[in-house]
């Protein structure tokens, strides 16, 4: 199945995908990720000898529009260096929808992030990679509209090589959406007026909801651990802090934050900033890397010398669980702490 990259991003275009037997063509070598709606293959193409990764969406879940829409996406910005390659290979078998992509040796970042986060210079390489990723997919009149850390792949260990993935929730700017049910690991990943919308009501998709989440992300690869459960200032104390340090009503800066240099802090600001039209676009990321960001802080431990490496599946469920565990914490024991 081939496709002209040149072509217009906004025509998707549904042809019909060929009947494939995978098993017949195919070695599938291990499953890498599984979710309600696909499963993520790692195979090797027999006539080609040629390693891949084959994201297989469950015929019965999903609509083939939806598949087409999310295969165009991947394929078109793929030649951007920070986003994950999509090849021209795209076909069905008798229970999904199947499109190949290039394999990520070192899984995911939230399989990476450790205790205490990446460091200071890690966290830069990945904040520079995501911003112009995501400046590339804003350029194109596009939102991402799902990062998080699952949505980055690593592909070296000092993360000077991170790729954007995961496009099935891109939809064009000014598009509505609706709202969905999402678990509790990634309810701090949505923008306040994400928050505020009923599940299964519509709300107008946003370059500035990318912004919001490019943030929450780069908070979790320096700490560890996201700033509050969900951007709610009622649900959630920690929020509540935030939104008066946020407000000039306090200059306490807030317990998450402590430990950041000003430039950071005001880093932050800007594009976890309440109000989606007055916040920060991506590219202002760029203007903030010179700047120390952990002053005082030492680098975290690397590995001992030969310890291996966990696989991407165990990465990525010991991530969800860390992340479950630090967001059922007490809300009221966290405030009584902050003095909130």
């Amino acid at each position: 199945m081939r496709r002209d990259k040149a072509g217009g991003i906004h025509r998707i275009q549904q042809p019909a995908l060929e009947q494939v037997d995978l098993g017949r063509d195919y070695d599938v070598l291990r499953v890498l990720g599984e979710g309600c709606f696909a499963q993520v293959l790692l195979a090797r193409h027999r006539s080609s000898a040629t390693t891949v990764v084959l994201k297989a969406v469950h015929v019965e879940l999903a609509r083939l529009s939806d598949f087409h829409r999310e295969f165009h996406y991947s394929y078109h910005l793929s030649p951007h260096p920070a986003i994950l390659s999509s090849y021209s290979v795209a076909f069905r078998t008798e229970r999904s929808f199947v499109f190949a992509q290039e394999y990520a040796p070192l899984g995911d970042l939230a399989g990476n992030v450790r205790a205490g986060g990446l460091g200071e210079a890690p966290s830069k390489h990945v904040a520079r990679q995501l911003s112009s990723a995501l400046d590339f997919v804003h350029s194109q009149g596009l939102v991402h509209g799902d990062l998080k850390l699952e949505n980055v792949l690593v592909f070296a260990a000092d993360m000077s090589r991170v790729k954007l993935c995961d496009f099935g929730s891109t939809r064009r700017a000014g598009s509505l959406v609706p709202r969905t049910a999402t678990g509790c690991a990634w309810q701090p990943f949505l923008p306040p007026e994400v928050c505020e919308t009923v599940c299964g009501e519509r709300y107008p998709c946003r370059t500035a909801a990318d912004c919001w989440q490019l943030g929450i992300a780069l908070h979790v690869c320096l700490t560890g651990c996201p700033p509050w459960r969900c951007a709610d200032a009622v649900r959630d104390p920690r929020y509540a802090t935030f939104l008066r340090w946020q407000g000039r009503r306090t200059a306490h800066v807030p317990r998450p934050f402590l430990g950041y240099g000003p430039r950071l802090l005001r880093l932050l600001r800007r594009l976890l900033e309440p109000r989606e039209e007055k916040r920060a676009p991506v590219v202002e990321v760029a203007k903030y890397l010179g700047d120390v960001w952990l002053p005082g802080r030492p680098p975290p431990a690397s590995d001992p010398p030969g310890q291996h490496r966990q696989s991407h599946h165990d990465q990525r469920v010991q991530a969800t669980r860390v992340w479950e565990w630090l967001l059922s914490c007490d809300d009221k024991a966290e405030s009584s702490v902050e003095g909130v």
